[in-house]
């Protein structure tokens, strides 16, 4: 997928953010489809004035995930539908969070309930809350989609909306933090991977662009929202390669804006990533390893979604250990496949011992 503001949409209320997409939204970059808590084991601020880095060097916490290794998932589907693969993952991808303005998850609740198909298993609950109440709302259309009407879109109006409506969308918010409380409950672990592509709505073609500061705050205000109900969420920031330009200062100005203490991870979403490359994308400049050191926060990666929607397929490179040796080097912690073929749970088995062990375990 190309650098520019592309991408693809999810399906089965699994979406992206961005540019892109119908049901989901896709991101610049080509970033679609496929979330901790204050800055858990969080250290010093690193480069680019990112505060809080959670941990560095060989420090194992083990507070989200009960062990210390490369954590494989996949979507809630894939996950509950095989129950081979149900035993090799750690970590599943629900729907994605606010297509309705009150909470509509207890599906995920009940799957991860004791006696559920996924009981044992984290799930990374994508909050794309502020994008769906704008385009459900006020009929806008993801950024690369023209069927809501000339620059109808995100990336035009989403800024204003979101802005102009932020009380109702922080309540909407409050509505699932308090849903997951009261099903899901306020112990386990459960991690929200914040607003894909947020960085969209401080771009020169909103109508309203928000300034990275603003952008900030809000973000802060959302956490904020969740974190009121539930004390066991943790949080993730959406990396966004293709922030400032084209992610070649690895985010840093961009994440300086930000609390990361409040966060325990970055993430990508949707747009397929390179496990072969230093690179997160070919036609992005921000790398792994510099994401890495800007935030000091562990990356949990996906796959990503075809055109559409449609199955990108397996990605055999995040199969290969030699490849995933190298990103845990970067700093990956985690790789979410969102369309694996039938034999990716033995795959998991065989590649398992021969993983490195990640330097800092959340």
């Amino acid at each position: 997928m190309s650098g520019g503001r592309g991408g693809s949409a999810g399906t089965s209320g699994v979406g992206g953010a961005g540019r892109g997409g119908t049901t989901g939204a896709a991101g610049r970059g080509g970033s679609s489809g496929a979330a901790g808590a204050a800055g858990r084991g969080g250290a010093s601020g690193t480069a680019g004035g990112s505060a809080g880095t959670g941990g560095s060097g060989n420090v194992v916490l083990n507070k989200v995930f009960s062990s210390c290794r490369f954590h494989f998932g996949a979507l809630e589907g894939a996950a509950r539908g095989s129950s081979a693969l149900t035993q090799q993952i750690d970590m599943f991808t629900p729907g994605w969070m606010g297509q309705k303005d009150t909470f509509d998850m207890t599906n995920t609740c009940t799957e991860t309930a004791s006696n559920g198909p996924l009981a044992g298993k984290i799930p990374v609950v994508v909050a794309y809350v502020a994008a769906f109440y704008a385009k459900r709302h006020f009929g806008r259309c993801d950024c690369n989609v023209t069927t809501c009407g000339a620059n109808n879109d995100l990336c035009h109006n989403g800024a204003a909306d979101i802005q102009q409506n932020l009380t109702n969308i922080i309540n909407v918010y409050k509505s699932y933090a308090q849903g997951f409380a009261s099903c899901y409950g306020t112990t386990k672990p459960i991690i929200f991977e914040m607003e894909p592509d947020w960085y969209q709505y401080t771009i020169t073609e909103q109508s309203q662009p928000m300034t990275a500061t603003q952008a900030g705050t809000i973000m802060g205000q959302f956490v904020d929202a969740l974190r009121a109900s539930l004390p066991n969420a943790v949080f993730s920031m959406d990396i966004s390669p293709w922030v400032g330009a084209n992610g070649a200062d690895n985010g840093a100005e961009w994440f300086s804006h930000f609390d990361m203490t409040k966060f325990t991870f970055i993430n990508t979403s949707g747009g397929g990533t390179d496990a072969t490359s230093t690179k997160i994308r070919a036609a992005n400049l921000m790398t792994w390893a510099g994401v890495r050191q800007v935030t000091g926060k562990p990356i949990l990666a996906d796959t990503g979604y075809g055109v559409n929607g449609s199955s990108a397929g397996h990605d055999a490179n995040w199969d290969n250990p030699t490849y995933i040796n190298a990103r845990i080097a970067d700093g990956v912690l985690g790789i979410t496949q969102y369309n694996p073929n039938s034999s990716w749970p033995t795959t998991i088995s065989n590649v398992r011992s021969q993983l490195a062990t990640p330097s800092y375990c959340p």
